[in-house]
This record gives structure tokens, sequence and C-alpha cells, in this order.
């Protein structure tokens, strides 16, 4: 999740004020879509979904985010994600995403949405296919252990964590990239930029 400055960024781009929205889409009629932005005086504007995200270093990913030890959603029934080769798209697609089942409940309602409609399957995937479409997911999983790790040497708290293999995740990294993230998160720590920010008051419309 980004933080809310990256919308405020985009509103600045077109010299918007908060309370001049009437609508504020970040993709969608289409995929992705474009991200629109609709005025009270009926004035419209759009970038696309890669011009919203082309920069990585001005995502601004909540902290949190950084550290989460279950983003690709193991304790969830069912599990969604995008189908984009390297979790971004090149292009407008046909509406496709990837889809996990993972206990018996999540079956009876996959099953549910497809008899009523609501969902085609196009074909079967694999864990290896959707790690290509998820790369980031990927990475990010395999660096969360050293970053708690980095994060409890700078004396912060960190979440307690079970039954969710991070160790193992880890494991499929070199000693030197689990000793980079692991000091990273640490320096980051210290800083002040892997924690939870203070509260900012904020003007109410």
């Amino acid at each position: 999740a980004s933080d809310l400055t990256k919308s405020e960024q985009v509103l600045q781009r077109f010299g918007l004020g908060e309370d001049e929205l009437a609508l504020f889409r970040y993709r969608g009629h289409g995929n992705p879509g474009p991200n629109r932005i609709e005025t009270k005086d009926g004035h419209a504007f759009e970038i696309s979904y890669r011009q919203l995200w082309e920069d990585e270093d001005k995502w601004m990913i909540q902290p949190r985010c950084k550290i989460c030890p279950d983003a690709i959603g193991q304790v969830a029934d069912i599990a969604v994600s995008d189908a984009w080769l390297n979790g971004g798209p090149a292009v407008e697609d046909e509406p496709l995403n990837g889809i996990i089942v993972r206990t018996k409940r999540g079956l009876e309602l996959f099953d549910a949405a497809v008899e009523a409609g609501a969902l085609e399957i196009k074909r079967e995937s694999n864990i290896a296919e959707i790690s290509e479409l998820q790369s980031h997911q990927v990475r990010k999983r395999r660096a969360v252990w050293a970053r708690l790790k980095g994060m409890a040497i700078a004396g912060k708290p960190v979440p307690f964590v079970s039954d969710l293999a991070l160790r193992d995740c880890a494991a499929q990294n070199s000693p030197a990239e689990n000793l980079a993230e692991g000091r990273g998160a640490r320096d980051r720590a210290r800083r002040g930029r892997l924690g939870e920010p203070p509260a900012v008051a904020r003007a109410t419309v």
C-alpha cells in the first residue's frame, strides 16, 4: 500500500486540490486502465498506470509493507494477483488475474463463482509461473527474515511470525544477500525509515 502522499503527488501534477475532487480512480475500465481524476466542475485528467508507478523510488510504499511476512496471502482461503510479467503491465491487456486457492472453503467459493459466471477460467498455471509474474513479491519474501533481524539489531520492535517459513525462504539467498538485507534494514531502522511514522494532522474537507 502506498502512502497517501503518492496520491497527493498526482494532484500536484495537475495543479489540483483535494477539495476539488469528485473522483480519484487508481485504475479500472481496462487492464490496468488509467489513473483517472474527475473534478466537481466537470474536468477530467488521466495518466497511464505505467506513468503512475514507473519510478519505483517514488512508490511511497508504507514501511510495514516492506516487512510484511505474508504479502502473498498464505493465510487466506483465496489469494488473487495481477498476472503481469515482473509485476507490471507493458500494455493494456485482457482482464487476467492469477488465483491461488488454498483451502476447501476457498475452493467452494471459487467453484461457485465459476458456476455463476463471475469468473471465467482461461487456463491452469503453476507456482513457478506465478513467481515470474510476481517476482517483486518473491524478492521481498526472501528478504523479510533478514530485514526483521536487522530491525531487531537496531533495537526496534518487530512482529512475531510463526509458520510462514521465512527462514527457509531466506536460505534461498546467499549469505552475502542476507547480510546486505539485514544491514540495510538495520541502517534504515536507525534512521527512522523502517517503522511507523508519527501521526500527522490533515485538514478535513
